[in-house]
């Protein structure tokens, strides 16, 4: 997915918004209603200054109204209703969940009913409520129930073991409670948020392909990002397998026959020998109607035989890889959900085998020094290495994507240029070591590994 909200290219405009352009139409209505140039001081040129501010108000507000009819642009209710067009809702978020045990200090000669709904909280800021009834059997100490957030979003994941401690709607005999997990699980869906809405627009867009049970790469990303909405990226991609063969050379040539070979991945050995021949150096292929054609040369000049290890794409299978929220890696519901979506007969095309699969993270390490003036010294430190600061949201785009290549240059960006904010200051200079950039393949994504090494240093000359 983007990271911008338009990604189709320019700006569109509906009307100017310029404010020298606007002032210069109303000034040249002025004059020509006057029939006389209106000099600067003259109380009539003043008078139409005087509403440049509001025309440019004005056009602004209408050229974001008409704008909103766009999808680059909608937001809101508005985006709501252009994805009714396609059948495309707003998804909702889902609770955090725990289990909690419900105790007793002396066991009691009668089962004690624990109702669903029985509500708990940490902090009488955030309840959470039992997913169904419970029996404390007699004799026994405690139960342990499954317990859901009372709302949705993020802001219930995270109490640790232990430390969901209030019952709330008290019960006979029932003396302490606690959480036996950590919470998790709890996501906010498709908000009302730039982000939100960003992720909202993507599936409006794919949404067409969803009409298509022919098996369309776009089609597959639809459904499964409908599945939950802690999915911001996925893939469908062909699985692939690997074949080796021993092929005999004939006239310093040899073949191999068989449809969606993949070239770029073949690897050419002589026969029984460990080193690998270099294409273009040593061989050269040619792919045509389903036959490879390898000619020798060099170093396999005289070769009468060859060891070749090539990858095939496998018709008919799809794998499919989402991605969650903050680059967390599905589990094996989400895993189950996806599949569902995507399986389903009315969408998986008839000769299709679809699977569901986690994404593999490749881990990266942070290794910089920037430097900086002793006047923004503070400055700089806070908006490269606080919280939320250049670090923070490199670590954060790199997770964003599946694909997303390692690029240095991002995180070089962010320390010099920040700019998220209005009037930050960035560092003048930064040396960074690692990462280093590293192609990352569309089933793969890029984490940041937790060893950060951060240096700064203060210069008075901006060289």
């Amino acid at each position: 997915m983007s990271d911008e909200t338009n990604t189709y290219g320019d700006d569109i405009h509906l009307t100017t918004t310029d404010a020298t352009t606007i002032y210069n139409t109303l000034i040249a209505a002025l004059e020509k209603g006057a029939g006389e140039p209106l000099y600067p001081g003259d109380e009539r040129r003043i008078f139409g200054e005087g509403l440049v501010a509001v025309f440019v108000a004005l056009y602004n507000s209408l050229d974001d109204t008409g704008r909103q009819t766009l999808l680059r642009y909608a937001r809101g209710e508005v985006l709501d209703a252009i994805g009714e067009r396609l059948d495309v809702h707003r998804l909702e978020g889902s609770p955090a969940k725990t289990t909690m045990r419900f105790s007793v200090s002396t066991p009691q000669p009668n089962n004690i009913i624990i109702p669903k709904w029985t509500k708990v909280t940490p902090d009488s800021d955030h309840y959470f409520a039992t997913d169904e009834i419970a029996v404390l059997q007699a004799g026994a100490y405690s139960v342990e129930i499954p317990t859901s957030a009372v709302s949705n979003g993020t802001e219930y994941n995270g109490y640790a073991p232990g430390t969901i401690t209030t019952l709330v709607d008290l019960i006979p005999y029932i003396e302490s409670v606690t959480n036996i997990t950590a919470t998790a699980g709890g996501d906010d869906g498709e908000p009302y948020t730039e982000e939100g809405d960003n992720r909202l627009r993507e599936r409006i867009r794919l949404a067409p392909a969803s009409r298509s049970t022919a098996g369309p790469e776009q089609a597959y990303i639809y459904w499964a990002m409908t599945a939950d909405s802690s999915i911001i990226d996925a893939r469908a991609v062909s699985e692939t397998e690997t074949i080796s063969r021993t092929l005999t050379v004939y006239d310093g040539h040899a073949f191999i026959g068989g449809g969606r070979l993949l070239p770029d991945t073949m690897i050419v050995k002589e026969h029984g020998e460990s080193t690998a021949g270099v294409e273009d150096t040593d061989y050269t292929v040619d792919y045509t109607d389903d036959l490879l054609t390898i000619e020798l040369k060099g170093a396999l000049a005289d070769a009468t035989s060859l060891d070749i290890t090539i990858t095939r794409t496998l018709e008919g299978c799809v794998k499919i890889v989402p991605l969650l929220e903050g680059g967390a890696v599905p589990d094996e519901s989400i895993l189950e959900k996806v599949l569902e979506a995507c399986n389903a007969s009315d969408i998986r095309p008839l000769t299709d085998v679809v699977t569901a699969v986690a994404p593999e993270v490749i881990t990266y390490d942070i290794e910089i020094v920037y430097y900086t003036t002793p006047e923004t010294e503070a400055e700089v430190v806070a908006n490269v290495e606080g919280t939320g600061g250049a670090i923070d949201r490199y670590n954060e785009w790199q997770v964003g994507a599946l694909g997303r290549d390692i690029n240095p240059d991002q995180l070089r960006k962010r320390i010099l240029c920040p700019s998220w904010g209005e009037n930050l200051t960035g560092a003048f200079r930064v040396d960074v070591t690692k990462p280093v950039y590293t192609p990352v393949s569309d089933t793969q994504v890029a984490k940041f590994s937790g060893h950060l090494t951060v240096s700064h240093k203060t210069d008075s000359e901006v060289v």
